[in-house]
């Protein structure tokens, strides 16, 4: 397995330990896109007991802290070599799954891709509890929480840059399918629904062949920063802020059915484009 892993900084420009890992088990012939706020802390740990000896890995906190010794030999990776057309190969930001293909290439064509999505009204609040985690926002008085947020979707919400328009760069607000998309196209085959995590683990343990299903429970990476018995999203959002996630994530809530009112599970088909979208990514950036 590779995991791919770079730091990288939230929105006042301040360099955190926000993890981007992407990973990649020959064994298992899976891809795992790391997005954001969708505990994939904790499911970087739990995918990672798939990980062998001698498997290829750069560190990830929360993963390695739960290995015995000698259980993974790796060293940090930022720089892997070059393209195809001899550029610089570095993995930094959150790293997307073109990455991969440019590093693998047609090695790793037919991989499962696996990526984790969030209700993005939902997300919202947990990228704004996250972002200031340093400060004693979840302890403040409710109604300064509530115009706090507000203000801060508006104030950091849109990607300001071209770089970032094109999900490139630093990281989107509460969008995460540039991660996953070639062309605009998903290539996720397999998505984990943060709203029922341990079902769907259970349904991609099966079709990942494995003796007993993939868990999250017991598994507590990155919690706490989220003020308790603050789920109710009506709470926070006004009309502004609603539409204002509806528009950056119409993407999301078109292909998964999210709705702010029924907050029912989304749902997912892989699209069939996928394959032909990443045949001809590979065939023009993927290492030969």
């Amino acid at each position: 397995a590779v995991v791919l892993r770079a730091q990288s900084c939230d929105r006042a420009g301040r360099f955190g330990n926000w993890d981007a890992s992407m990973i990649i088990s020959h064994r298992y012939r899976f891809i795992f896109v790391r997005t954001r706020k969708v505990a994939s802390s904790s499911l970087e740990v739990c995918l990672s007991g798939l990980l062998t000896p001698d498997d290829f890995a750069t560190p990830q906190t929360e993963r390695d802290q739960g290995m015995k010794p000698g259980e993974s030999s790796v060293k940090p990776r930022i720089f892997h070599g070059f393209t195809r057309h001899g550029l610089p190969l570095f993995i930094s930001g959150h790293a997307p799954l073109t990455k991969a293909y440019q590093l693998f290439g047609s090695r790793i064509a037919d991989y499962r891709v696996i990526a984790a999505e969030r209700d993005p009204w939902d997300r919202a609040v947990s990228v704004f509890y996250w972002s200031h985690r340093k400060t004693d926002m979840k302890s403040r008085p409710l109604t300064e929480q509530i115009a706090a947020f507000r203000e801060f979707v508006q104030r950091t919400g849109a990607p300001r840059s071209l770089l970032q328009r094109m999900g490139l760069g630093s990281h989107r607000f509460v969008s995460q399918r540039a991660l996953y998309s070639i062309g605009g196209v998903s290539m996720v085959d397999s998505l984990l629904r943060f709203e029922c995590l341990d079902q769907d683990l259970a349904t991609l343990s099966v079709d990942l062949g494995l003796d007993k299903p993939l868990s999250v429970k017991g598994i507590s990476a990155k919690v706490g920063f989220r003020a308790k018995g603050q789920e109710d999203l009506r709470v926070f959002h006004d009309d502004a802020t609603r539409a204002f996630v509806a528009a950056e994530c119409k993407w999301e809530i078109d292909h998964y059915g999210y709705d702010f009112t029924t907050r029912g599970l989304p749902h997912y088909s892989p699209d069939p484009a996928r394959h032909a979208a990443k045949a001809d990514y590979i065939s023009r950036f993927g290492r030969r």
